[in-house]
């Protein structure tokens, strides 16, 4: 995937090599991570979570300020086929750091990966598993249009 950009963010593809640099945005979102993990935010896990992703055919990005070149958070999706179905792409996560959510970034970021998911015309729509527990999810959810279907959104 080549990197998106947008009026202030660079949404760009992250690997192992990578793990390093977005480590800040796994410890600056422990209150999310605490939803689905006892274990602290750690180089480890980010590591694991780029393998697991790389494995389940995701594209993993950073999310970076343009005008401080920071990360402030992750995005990771599988662009189609999911689960072997070619018109279905998945949202497996959104993460905003604390400090940078609130400002629209989250927005900014998915709207983006949602044009390019959807510049392949054979996808024709795209799921997500939400944390019940993380009231923030289910609201940005509702808000970018997704709708409960069964379990997935």
């Amino acid at each position: 995937m080549e990197q998106i950009e947008t009026q202030r963010l660079m949404i760009k593809e992250v690997g192992e090599a990578d793990a390093e640099t977005i480590l800040p945005v796994y410890l600056n979102s422990a209150d999310y991570l605490d939803t689905q993990t006892p274990d602290e935010p750690s180089l480890e896990m980010v590591r694991s979570d780029l393998a697991l992703a790389a494995e389940n055919n995701s594209v993993t990005c950073g999310i970076f300020r343009r005008d401080t070149g920071q990360p402030i958070g992750v995005i990771s999706f599988v662009p189609h086929s999911f689960r072997g179905q070619r018109d279905y792409a998945w949202l497996s996560l959104l993460m905003i750091q604390t400090d940078d959510r609130l400002e629209g970034y989250g927005t900014e970021a998915y709207r983006a990966v949602e044009d390019h998911i959807f510049g392949d015309s054979e996808v024709k729509r795209i799921g997500t598993l939400l944390i019940p527990q993380f009231d923030a999810s289910l609201r940005f959810a509702e808000k970018m249009g997704f709708e409960q279907a069964g379990g997935p959104f």
